[in-house]
């Protein structure tokens, strides 16, 4: 259920203001990803949504404009496993995080999975467009 995401459009553009290179995950690293999150029972497709982030770039370290996304071999990632989330980045107090629970990947923060089911998306990509633009919403003005 893999879809094509152009994560370079997303991030390039954040990464080029702050005068730094998008570097993929290494092959060995992608697969202790994906043999990690298997044996924690992550969702086969959370974790191709997720695999694909990180061939294009493993993850958004150091934050970039307080955007920080873990890299695939950050053990944080499977801090919260204990309650089924794992734990994906940040904004600033938001938390990005997938919710087994939710079935979703959800914005929130240390107190809340998710903020309301607005908060809540079906892809990674989505999550991560809305962590991205968070700032550039009339609401934020």
């Amino acid at each position: 259920m893999t879809m094509s995401v152009d994560y370079v459009g997303l991030l390039k553009p954040l990464f080029d203001v702050y005068e730094t290179e998008m570097k993929s995950a290494s092959e060995e690293s992608l697969a202790e990803f994906r043999r990690r999150a298997g044996e924690h029972g992550v969702p086969q497709d959370v974790i191709a949504q997720l695999a694909d982030f990180y061939s294009v770039t493993d993850g958004v370290v150091p934050c970039l404009d307080s955007l920080g996304i873990h890299s695939c071999a950050d053990s944080i990632l499977f801090e919260w496993w204990d309650h089924q989330e794992l734990w994906l980045g940040q904004r600033d107090f938001y938390t990005l995080r997938w919710s087994q629970a939710k079935n979703r990947f959800c914005i929130g923060d240390a107190g809340n999975v998710s903020f309301s089911e607005n908060d809540e998306y079906r892809t990674f990509a989505e999550a991560l467009r809305h962590m991205v633009n968070l700032y550039d919403s009339p609401e934020s003005a």
